[in-house]
């Protein structure tokens, strides 16, 4: 199988390339405008375009399936009269209306026979009629009618629940009536219900999804439905940008900080950013969607390359929200919830509303240990702890998924082992037992399994007085009205990271946590538990002044030339045997340093901060300074590392580690 990105000449001399046997499509699943926009994505990120094209082009494509749009629904044809047999008989009185392919699967041998024989013929389902647009109030009507005159980059800030779903879905509207198509980006589809179902309400029997869950056919039905221009809006995660959109008027990234948006292997590109390179190519607006920007598109508006929209009001009457700081120090904790965070709880929980306790660490506790000698287990593959986990009773490590049993006794001298530290399980078995009768719900990556979270958001969504526990899942745009109460048990974590973007992460988290709090009629209260009351962070995340937490970060930022203010490339390698991958980073930074400009730096070689992950030694390569002279720098002869050693580039990294 093979692509073909330049027909010019299709008969190669015989002793260079194949010859062609058979082609398989003669419109090219790629238009020349959405291969232009891979090419650069693949120059920008360091790959072939090979490497673009295989993330632009489903399994099922790259295989050679043929085009498919699948028949959504069947009517009896009237030319047939009614059968014999009992199968065929109940099928002839249910299709003498359309009916959706799904409901015909229980008998879909027996229909097939039918639509083969043309008893049964492709049909059309009504479309059920769609939701009316809400008024916009003063606000939302500003920012839809500049985005609509000007197709540039717009950065959106608007506090949570201040309505910019709605301003999507009208501004996606405006397109869809010049008989355009929209891209909407979520982090993760399956954490959005509400704004996917608010498109689907507004716009049925035209929204397309595209992400990992799906199946191979799946995905490449869509894809073709999407590139043939049959459906007008695709909402999909990160991938899904790649995917060719022929009548592209409108690119919307939600929740436009996420790191979801970029990806962790090769092709290591952001799609928020890749969402503005494409929407110059495609001279479409493009609405970057926040309550809490990353710097970079902060710094960019600031530098004019973005246009400035705000929404600062909620979009309906809410009361105002008590914030509440709680200094731990010395306190007895009830597994790391205070007496004043408890007694929230339950008063919220007695008052019929709904409380949501945050810790973004799943599992039952992150250690264990022996109390006696000091044992703790180890991953044998990691450099790192195994966390651990009850249901089902393991350790495991999240970095490379190596799992073991939990040994109820120390194997070195046989005394019980003791957990330290609280996960999302362990909370959830001390809020059942105080705040009983009152349900608890947890909603976390090993509660919501695969393509579970929907499910438990709806639980959450029910109104009832419950506690939800839940780790960021619960931080990405949830509208929850009966929710009053939350609770941040360990805000400490990143206050002392070594990760120079924790600060910002962390208000990031937050605010949008807190944001889930009051978001209806009823007063919120939010209460933050700290062993560093003093830090200089609290009265900004406190008040929900994130703009200025930001302009505060980026002086900083700007003074040590890190990012928005630097760029950053970084070389990754890892390799078997120990020391092999950081000599080969040795040999890379000589060869870079004979080319090296001023106001580039070149940081180690150094090991990774885990430096053994999955059975692998990891090293990296930094460099930082002007964009233009780091893209010089990187167009340099390196060495070849060897067979063993893999190597990638990872440009404007989001970790280090």
């Amino acid at each position: 199988m093979g692509v073909v990105v330049d027909p010019s000449d299709l008969d190669p001399p015989t002793d260079s390339l194949k010859r062609i046997d058979e082609v398989l499509d003669h419109q090219s699943l790629i238009p020349l405008e959405h291969l232009i926009f891979l090419r650069w994505a693949g120059h920008y990120y360091g790959v072939g375009l090979e490497v673009m094209l295989a993330g632009a082009l489903p399994k099922w494509a790259r295989e050679g399936r043929a085009p498919i749009t699948e028949t959504l629904a069947w009517q009896w044809n009237p030319e047939w009269e009614k059968p014999r047999g009992k199968v065929r008989q109940a099928l002839f009185e249910r299709c003498q209306s359309p009916v959706a392919t799904e409901h015909l699967k229980e008998h879909w041998s027996v229909a097939r026979a039918l639509i083969k024989t043309g008893q049964l013929l492709p049909a059309e389902l009504p479309r059920q009629p769609a939701q009316t647009p809400l008024t916009l109030n003063d606000e939302q009507r500003v920012v839809v009618e500049a985005v609509k005159q000007d197709a540039k980059p717009w950065l959106l800030e608007g506090v949570t629940g201040s309505g910019k779903t709605e301003v999507y879905l009208q501004l996606a509207e405006a397109q869809l009536k010049q008989g355009k198509q929209a891209l909407v980006l979520v982090p993760e589809i399956g954490l959005t219900p509400q704004l996917v179902g608010r498109f689907e309400a507004r716009f049925p029997g035209q929204v397309i999804h595209l992400h990992s869950a799906l199946s191979d056919r799946k995905r490449w039905q869509g894809f073709c439905e999407v590139a043939s221009a049959q459906k007008s809006i695709l909402i999909g995660t990160r991938s899904a940008l790649l995917t060719p959109i022929p009548e592209l008027g409108l690119i919307v990234v939600d929740e436009e900080h996420d790191t979801s948006y970029k990806q962790g292997e090769s092709p290591r590109y952001n799609a928020r950013d890749l969402a503005v390179v494409l929407g110059q190519h495609r001279n479409a607006p493009v609405v970057l969607g926040s309550a809490t920007p990353s710097l970079e598109s902060i710094a960019n508006r600031d530098a004019g390359r973005f246009g400035s929209l705000t929404l600062r009001k909620r979009a309906r009457a809410a009361c105002p929200t008590a914030h509440h700081l709680i200094d731990i120090r010395g306190l007895d904790l009830h597994e790391g919830l205070s007496d004043k965070a408890l007694d929230a709880i339950r008063q919220t929980l007695e008052r019929g509303e709904q409380a949501l306790v945050f810790l973004n660490r799943r599992g039952f506790a992150p250690v264990l240990t022996c109390h006696q000698c000091g044992y703790h287990p180890e991953c044998p593959s990691c450099d790192a702890r195994p966390t651990v986990h009850r249901e089902p009773r393991r350790l495991w490590c999240h970095h490379c998924d190596h799992q073991s049993p939990w040994p109820a006794h120390c194997p070195s001298c046989g005394h019980r082992m003791a957990v330290l530290g609280q996960g999302t399980q362990r909370l959830e078995t001390t809020l059942a037992l105080a705040m009983n009768p009152f349900p608890v719900t947890r909603i976390d990556r090993d509660s919501a399994g695969a393509g579970g979270a929907g499910k438990l958001l709806a639980l959450a969504q029910d109104g009832l007085p419950r506690v939800l526990i839940g780790t960021q899942m619960l931080a990405k745009g949830h509208d929850l009205p009966n929710l009053t109460c939350v609770v941040v048990v360990d805000s400490d974590a990143q206050l002392f990271s070594g990760d120079f973007r924790a600060i910002e992460r962390l208000g990031q988290t937050l605010i949008q946590v807190m944001g889930r709090a009051g978001r209806a009629d009823k007063p919120g209260s939010v209460w933050v538990q700290t062993h560093q009351p003093d830090h200089p962070v609290w009265p900004r995340l406190l008040t929900g002044d994130y703009a200025a937490l930001a302009q505060d970060e980026l002086v900083l930022r700007k003074r040590a030339g890190l990012p928005p203010h630097g760029h950053m490339a970084l070389w990754r390698a890892r390799s078997p045997n120990a020391g092999e991958a950081l000599q080969h980073l040795r040999d890379v930074a000589h060869a870079l340093r004979d080319g090296l400009t001023e106001g580039v730096r070149i940081l180690g070689p150094t090991p990774a901060p885990m430096e053994r992950r999955a059975g692998q030694y990891h090293a990296q390569l930094l460099l930082m300074g002007p964009r233009a002279q780091i893209r010089a720098l990187l167009n340099r002869p390196i060495p070849t590392p060897s067979r063993r050693i893999w190597r990638g580039l990872d440009i404007d990294p989001q970790d280090l580690f």
